[in-house]
């Protein structure tokens, strides 16, 4: 049963290849790089960076692992589809996607606004190697993306300013809502890369630099994840959360949040907001003068039709009262 199944994936795979025009093999000792006909250059140099790159990911996690990992990239959205074998479109955020069973890589050639092709190749080279690591035993995701970007060593700018934009509000997200799967939609997703990227630095700093190596061979004699993460970092995965969340610079996190885009479009918005509104009352109480103003004008020219008294041409006020009050008498008034 085994034999057919691994048969049918076979010709699964060989028929996919089969469907994507122009590809040209590069292949190392380790790797076969499958690109369509317009990333044929990104594969030439991914392919001299492969090896050693490798060694490295295999290094902090102290296995082997000789496998020959297939790498296929693509510089369309229609080719990534294609390459990866789904009728669905693949998030634009998403910039490689792994396989590790099937030891299989998929790249974008584009990468994406986070992440430049020859990152997301050792991101997704991290996680084939860690799960093969731990031999498909259960593992957070914050852990694995956070171990992925650790390898990569990619640019910690915006994912710490991410993360100090969450601190400055509050806003961070539970490590447990993380532990099996990530948000969909953008803003979140970023922030949940970033929490993971800087958690796992932090781990790894507190373990002497080992701390990941360390874990992983707790998890291969078939410890359990929060048993194998206390015994490595004398903490529960959310004690450690909770002391690393602690070390952030609160004035840092709220210069960071000042000076973002997000508060800029915030005032900007809040700005509008109040000159509408100033504009809207001025409007309301020029109206209302100019009701008053036709009031007013309608009394003094006594247009009544019911035959209201005229206002006097020479009441200098043009008060109505006054023209109501009858002719104006000499001498003391009296009193009746």
């Amino acid at each position: 049963m085994v034999r057919v199944w691994r048969f049918a994936l076979l010709a699964f795979l060989l028929a996919t290849l089969a469907s994507v025009p122009g590809l040209t093999e590069v292949r190392t000792s380790h790797f076969r790089f499958v690109p369509d006909s317009g990333s044929s250059g990104l594969a030439d140099h991914l392919a001299s960076m492969a090896e050693a790159k490798r060694s490295y990911v295999l290094g902090l996690l102290g296995v082997s692992d000789e496998r020959v990992l297939e790498v296929r990239i693509a510089s369309s959205e229609e080719d990534m589809e294609r390459m990866v074998g789904t009728d669905r479109p693949v998030r634009e955020w998403i910039a490689g996607l792994a396989y590790p069973q099937e030891a299989l890589i998929v790249l974008s050639a584009r990468g994406n606004e986070v992440f430049n092709a020859s990152d997301t190749f050792v991101h997704e080279l991290a996680h084939v190697y860690l799960e093969s690591a731990v031999e498909g035993r259960y593992l957070p995701r914050w852990f694995q993306e956070g171990f992925a970007m650790l390898v990569a060593g990619e640019d910690v700018g915006e994912r710490l300013k991410t993360f100090l934009g969450a601190a400055a509000t509050g806003s961070f997200l539970p490590l447990d809502t993380l532990a099996r799967s990530f948000p969909a939609e953008v803003p979140t997703v970023h922030l949940a890369y970033a929490q993971s990227q800087l958690f796992v630095r932090y781990l790894q700093r507190t373990g002497g630099g080992i701390g990941v190596k360390r874990l992983v061979e707790s998890l291969r004699t078939g410890v359990p994840f929060d048993l194998a993460f206390e015994q490595t970092f004398d903490g529960s995965p959310d004690d450690l959360w909770r002391t690393f969340a602690r070390t952030v610079d609160p004035f840092a996190s709220w210069l960071v949040f000042a000076t973002s885009a997000a508060l800029l479009w915030m005032l900007i918005t809040a700005l509008f907001l109040w000159a509408y509104a100033r504009k809207r009352k001025k409007a309301a109480a020029r109206k209302a003068m100019w009701a008053m103003r036709e009031e007013l004008e309608r009394l003094r020219a006594g247009i009544d039709p019911q035959g209201a008294a005229q206002i006097p041409a020479g009441d200098p006020l043009g008060n109505p009262l006054s023209a109501l009050a009858g002719p104006r008498k000499d001498g003391p008034e009296e009193v009746q």
